[in-house]
């Protein structure tokens, strides 16, 4: 990839989420990065160049391969925010693929992507090329989470990882572009697919003691450990099925979590009455995305594309995930990561953006096992990206946990 114009280009730039990932270049940039934005809209661009002070502007359409293949060839990391992805993102992939180009993005739609594991995983992996979704609030918490407690478990005890629960206290808003995709997810029955709870694993991951581990949370119940409660978590059906292709590809090099290992997410709630509701809210949510013309009502009221929470509200929002691991001897451990702002907006950029960082200026450093193909944060950035999420201002901790 020598030779390039840009280390990292940032395309959606003009929508929502694209706006702040290119502010937050402009502000966290290492000198001398040569960094644009692109998208189809060469006026919007060019007020938000000027407002950002980007190296430069790439006009680039989802629909014109040509295009997107100018576009891939031109920089060496390529970060999309450019949703719904099932709807624009897979010409994007394909020329970064062409191009020799790594790539990273915020989805969260599982069934695209295990379209884009069939589609190019061999010819990524064959040629060294990062594709890395999944690098918003979905999933990097979940999968670098679990990829830092079970790393804790075989560096302290040198022990396999039986276990890991992990649990969501957030406070935050939704933005247009979430919205949307949940109803186009709804509408071309992607929703359906993403039960599956193996769906990014490769076959020979997805056996039956395999599937049998990994069950979705449907309960509420009070866990003694963290003294709150539990409930279903809205993203819990992307982010298990991350964590657990991260195990899978760390397995195939040798290096998984264990062979008995599960991954299990849920919300947590002060009340037991609270966790009962957002259980209960979930299923009608459900069930409306189900039904056209309650999706349309959905639409009408909820934000619309390019929309997103007052600033205010990205300002007060947080985010907090707990985690509790045990080895294979029963031993546990706690680690919390723990970051400020809305996690759709805030916490989904500056998670995007140091991946991109990341792959730019220590692709060298990352890991080198598996090398290329459609990974995730855990496998495809590994701690590296945690270290510079902890130096960007994520809160980490963790340490041996003693039953009571």
């Amino acid at each position: 990839m020598a030779g390039r114009r840009y280390d990292v280009t940032l395309f959606g730039a003009t929508g929502f989420a694209g706006r702040q990932a290119a502010r937050y270049l402009s502000e966290h940039a290492t000198p001398g990065l040569l960094w644009a934005v692109a998208g189809r809209n060469r006026a919007k661009l060019e007020l938000l160049q000027a407002e950002t002070h980007a190296s430069g502007l790439v006009v680039a359409d989802a629909d014109d391969p040509a295009t997107l293949d100018e576009l891939a060839a031109g920089t060496r990391v390529l970060a999309s925010t450019a949703g719904p992805f099932a709807h624009r993102g897979g010409p994007v992939v394909e020329a970064c693929v062409r191009q020799r180009t790594d790539y990273a993005d915020i989805t969260g739609e599982t069934a695209w992507v295990r379209g884009l594991v069939d589609r190019h995983h061999a010819a990524a992996a064959a040629a060294g090329i990062r594709l890395v979704p999944f690098c918003g609030f979905d999933s990097v918490p979940s999968d670098l989470g679990t990829l830092l407690v079970a790393s804790f478990i075989r560096d302290r005890w040198g022990q396999d990882t039986r276990r890991v629960s992990a649990s969501f206290a957030l406070r935050g808003g939704w933005s247009g572009g979430t919205l949307a995709t949940l109803l186009h997810s709804a509408e071309t029955g992607e929703l359906e697919v993403g039960r599956d709870v193996l769906l990014l694993n490769p076959p020979e991951h997805a056996s039956d003691a395999e599937r049998a581990r990994s069950v979705d949370r449907d309960a509420v119940e009070w866990d003694p450990v963290r003294r709150v409660w539990l409930a279903p978590f809205a993203m819990a059906r992307v982010n298990t099925r991350v964590v657990r292709r991260s195990n899978a590809l760390l397995a195939a090099a040798g290096r998984g979590y264990g062979p008995e290992f599960a991954y299990e997410e849920a919300g947590e709630h002060r009340t037991r009455a609270a966790a009962a509701a957002t259980r209960l809210g979930l299923k009608i949510l459900e069930r409306a995305l189900a039904w056209e013309p309650s999706r349309a009502l959905i639409r009408r009221l909820g934000p619309a594309p390019g929309e997103g929470p007052p600033e205010t509200a990205r300002e007060h929002g947080a985010v907090r995930l707990r985690l509790v691991g045990e080895a294979a001897s029963g031993r546990l451990v706690r680690a919390t990561l723990a970051a400020s702002g809305d996690p759709g907006s805030r916490v989904t950029v500056m998670c995007l953006c140091q991946a991109a960082l990341a792959l730019a200026m220590q692709r060298d450093a990352l890991p080198r096992s598996p090398a290329g193909g459609v990974l995730t944060p855990a496998t495809g950035l590994g701690l590296l990206l945690l270290d510079r999420l902890e130096a960007a201002g994520l809160q980490i901790e963790i340490g041996p946990l003693v039953r009571a």
